[in-house]
């Protein structure tokens, strides 16, 4: 057994997949399951290596036929007081559990219980076949999506995201990119928790006494679950994240320009500002959760700077939330007119790329000419 993955405090170093794993066991998780595929292949590697620490504990690990039947093990989780699982698999994976996912969070959650789905995006191809974006996957079954940026975040925000389920009774998605889970470095290390509920304490479930009507999403049900989904569950995880501080403002001097950004995107995005000599003189606004973006957050951002700048992998996903917030305030009149750009810059230049991955050098072309072009 490693020494790293039960450490209680003081630093230690660990690879992306690693970190996830590591996260995990700080959760308290009783299942891990999923389907091994680049670049989160690494998570089934390590826990078959501390595969003496998961009997310890009592955590199951299981490598599932496939994805839709690693979403149908979370999904009977959610049945189980008391239990954290969590489902692992590439974006492309992600497609096929989405035949288990889609329903899951038009159910309700017995008490206690927490559900997390990591998916490994490929944004630059190195790995996968399509350059899938898992952020639409989630979105597609009303799955809340954190993007941690850096390797601190990547293995605390597992239990953040587990306790954010749990209070809200929601299903949450996760996603990492290959650079992300393929690199690594040194993080500060906490306690692990065993789990309440695990192959050495184990639960009888009686299955007259589940609640039928919101565990099985079929009518006369599906009508009230699906507004109890919108009107209380999903309006419930935001004011938590309000709490939390997950989506954060970095403050900069030049109100000129605000830049909106997440995950790895957040990364490039702060190493071209510095290469640019702009470091710390914009506003940035870091998202944490990216799904669904926090309308209150946005407003408040936009109305402290003249326009706004999406910094984001693949398509305008964020983009487009911040467009429609927007939209709203001001035909609200809560709000003046903003742009908003992202995928297409002002004055004819090039925005930030759909097709392929980020990295610093194509924001500090794209971002230093539109800075050379709309402020001087």
């Amino acid at each position: 057994m490693e020494n790293r993955f039960t450490r209680a405090e003081g630093k230690e170093v660990f690879e992306g997949n690693e970190l996830i794993v590591k996260g995990a066991l700080e959760a308290g998780v009783s299942l891990v399951t999923g389907y091994p595929g680049s670049p989160v292949a690494g998570v089934f590697i390590t826990l078959e290596r501390i595969r003496d620490l998961l009997k310890e504990y009592g955590i199951k690990g299981i490598i599932a036929n496939n994805e839709n039947q690693a979403a149908s093990l979370l999904h009977g989780a959610m049945s189980v007081p008391g239990v954290r699982a969590m489902a692992v698999f590439k974006s492309v994976g992600a497609y096929v559990a989405l035949d288990g996912m889609a329903i899951v969070n038009y159910t309700i959650p017995e008490a206690g219980s927490a559900t997390l789905c990591v998916a490994g995006d490929d944004p630059a191809l190195s790995s996968t076949q399509v350059g899938a974006d898992s952020r639409y996957t989630f979105l597609s079954a009303k799955i809340p999506v954190f993007e941690p940026a850096t390797n601190q975040e990547i293995k605390d925000w597992i239990k953040l995201a587990f306790d954010i389920a749990g209070q809200s009774q929601l299903l949450a998605g996760m996603i990492v990119t290959t650079s992300q889970a393929d690199g690594g470095g040194t993080v500060n290390v906490h306690p692990n928790v065993k789990p309440a509920v695990s192959m050495h304490h184990t639960v009888m479930v009686n299955t007259s006494e589940i609640k039928l009507h919101e565990r099985v999403a079929v009518p006369p049900n599906s009508g009230w679950l699906e507004r109890d989904l919108v009107g209380r569950r999903m309006p419930r995880f935001l004011e938590i994240i309000r709490e939390s501080g997950l989506n954060r403002v970095e403050p900069g001097p030049d109100r000129r320009i605000g830049f909106v950004t997440s995950g790895n995107a957040y990364n490039y995005l702060r190493h071209a500002l510095y290469e640019l000599g702009a470091d710390g003189e914009f506003p940035v606004l870091k998202l944490g959760v990216t799904y669904p973006v926090d309308p209150e957050i946005v407003t408040a951002f936009a109305a402290d700077v003249d326009e706004l700048f999406v910094v984001e992998e693949k398509r305008g996903f964020i983009e487009s939330q911040v467009k429609d917030i927007l939209r709203d305030a001001m035909q609200q009149g809560r709000m003046d007119f903003r742009n908003v750009w992202g995928k297409q810059f002002p004055d004819d230049l090039p925005g930030i790329p759909e097709a392929g991955g980020l990295n610093p050098g194509i924001l500090i072309k794209r971002i230093g000419n539109m800075l050379l072009a709309r402020l001087t």
